[in-house]
């Protein structure tokens, strides 16, 4: 359970800044990494060891470092940070004894480490989001970066989907409104964005018919559709559910397919 309230924590943070954009100013990750770092401090006050408090600040402070210096140089390092906190997670009881960090605290803090982490890579490597200070601003610029044709063009015909979805949902027809979620799903396999929108919908209708098993299984889903499918690493024709599994590919329907070659030409 750790695990999963870590990366759903972690996803739903970063995914709310992008929408709101919280993410374009570059500190963000950078004091999140520093916020991260010192709970360990926290746990020693509370554990009531001034050793342990001592041995905790030093090992902090090095990851404070580097968020700074990733702040101020390139946001790779804090990616680095972020990462390398989640694997001192794993460790952190075998170097240090303190004992007021919580018996979930290190599962659940190596899972959120790591998803921001991955997340982060995720914006710089393909949001068109810069690592480095332009011109003396702090803010994260924002690349001119053409997209991929695929990316472009399917869009409407996902969001036709989806929009059939929501009309069913209006219904009631909630079987019917999956039915086009993992349609949608089938098309937006070429796109990045469109894949991580899709499966958000298909969370948010599991949200909605209180299915923990599909809430489970889209959590998971996003993060592997996030970062998995710009290298193409997906299973042609999945329809995305829990239902399925999810790297087993599947026919992928006549109509369907017509449009993913009309737009790959």
């Amino acid at each position: 359970m750790e695990y999963l309230i870590g990366l759903s924590l972690a996803l739903g943070v970063s995914l709310t800044a992008t929408v709101v954009g919280f993410d374009r100013d570059r500190v963000l990750y950078a004091f999140m990494a520093v916020v991260i770092a010192s709970y360990y401090d926290l746990f020693a006050v509370l554990g009531g060891s001034s050793q342990t408090l001592k041995q905790e600040l030093v090992l902090s402070a090095l990851f404070v470092i580097v968020s700074v210096i990733g702040f101020r140089t390139s946001l790779w390092l804090v990616v680095g940070a972020l990462a390398g906190h989640g694997v001192f997670d794993i460790f952190h009881a075998d170097l240090i004894a303190n004992a007021g960090v919580p018996v979930w605290w290190p599962m659940f803090c190596m899972t959120y480490d790591l998803t921001a982490a991955a997340y982060l890579a995720l914006l710089l490597s393909f949001a068109g989001l810069s690592a480095t200070r332009n011109g003396g601003r702090d803010s994260l610029q924002i690349a001119k970066v053409e997209p991929p044709r695929t990316d472009r063009s399917i869009r409407p015909q996902v969001q036709m989907e989806l929009d059939a979805a929501a009309n069913q949902s209006e219904l009631r027809e909630f079987q019917a409104s999956f039915r086009h979620l993992e349609r949608a799903h089938i098309l937006s396999q070429v796109s990045t964005l469109e894949h991580v929108r899709v499966h958000w919908r298909m969370l948010v209708w599991a949200v909605r018919q209180r299915d923990v098993r599909e809430i489970c299984g889209q959590v998971f889903r996003i993060l592997g559709a996030a970062t998995m499918t710009a290298f193409g690493l997906v299973p042609a024709g999945n329809t995305g559910g829990s239902n399925v599994s999810a790297v087993q590919p599947m026919r992928i329907p006549d109509d369907l397919a017509a449009i993913i070659a009309a737009r790959s030409e």
